[in-house]
Order: C-alpha cells, then structure tokens, then sequence
C-alpha cells in the first residue's frame, strides 16, 4: 500500500469521536423522552413528574423554587428499609454466645497489688502524727515568741533618743 498513510490525521479523529459522542447524546435524550424525564445536571434541574409537568415549568421558569414533598407510605418504606439496614449491622458487630464459647480465653497474668502489712501501717501514722505535733510545738513557740515581746512604736508626740 504505496502513498497511503497508515496515521490518521489528529483533528480527522477529533471530528470523528464529537460525531459519535453527538449520535449518543441525541440517542440519550430520545430515551429520556420515552420516560418522561430530562437529564440530570449539577442536581439543580430535577425531572419534572410526568402528571404535573406544566406547573413545575412555569414556576422553575419564574424563579420560584419548586419543593418536592414524599408521601407518607413512602416514608414509612424508606424508615423500614433502614431499621433492617440498621438492624443487620447491628447482628453484625454484636459476637454470638457461641463465638465466645469457642474462643479459647487467655491467661491473663496480674500483678500482684502490694499490701502494707498492719504493723507498718501504724509505725506510719505513729511517725505522722510525730511530724504533726513537732510543726504543732513549732507553730505554737512562733506564736510565743510574737507575743511575749510586745513591739515598741514611738508615738507622734515622744521625744526621739
């Protein structure tokens, strides 16, 4: 195959997939017409329900935002749903009797607490109470002291010495 180039031409491939994505997009919007629906963009522009579709135009149109309710049944379906979901996950994280059962428990070592014995416990409070009655005796002597040597102040009038 003389002369014939076996690459094609970059903007010839670009034309060709902007044709075939043109030939889905309007084989896309045929199929949603067949349904009642148009397609969905950023969320803001929902399908219009297919027995109220002028109303809902018209107020999107004005600016109005249009507030979709649910009714009650379906409500009670989706609360339903997710008890069960809730439920199952809930069977899930909890372990069975026989799970326990049938894992063999480890030995646990503890450390032994230390215990004072009782004849030490009141050498203790006996060398407490011994440190209590010193800083008692000492507090008592400062205490004393203060007021056993009264202060002398000079008086505004006294001649000073």
């Amino acid at each position: 195959m003389e002369g014939v180039s076996l690459y094609m031409d970059t903007s010839q491939i670009l034309a060709d997939l902007r044709a075939q994505r043109s030939r889905i997009d309007n084989a896309i919007a045929a199929l949603e017409a067949l349904n009642g629906t148009k397609p969905l963009g950023n969320g803001h522009d929902l399908p219009a329900p297919l027995g109220k579709p002028a109303a809902a135009l018209e107020a999107k149109q004005a600016g109005k935002a249009v507030r979709r309710t649910m009714s009650a049944a379906a409500r009670k379906k989706i609360a339903a749903a997710q008890k069960a979901r809730w439920a199952a996950k809930k069977t899930l994280t909890k372990p069975s009797l026989d799970a326990k059962q049938a894992a063999p428990k480890k030995a646990v070592t503890k450390i032994a607490k230390r215990v004072i014995s009782a004849e030490s416990r009141k050498k203790m409070a006996e060398a407490q109470k011994k440190r209590w009655a010193k800083k008692k005796k000492a507090a008592k002597g400062v205490a004393k002291k203060a007021s056993a040597a009264p202060v002398a102040t000079a008086s505004p009038g006294a001649p000073k010495s």
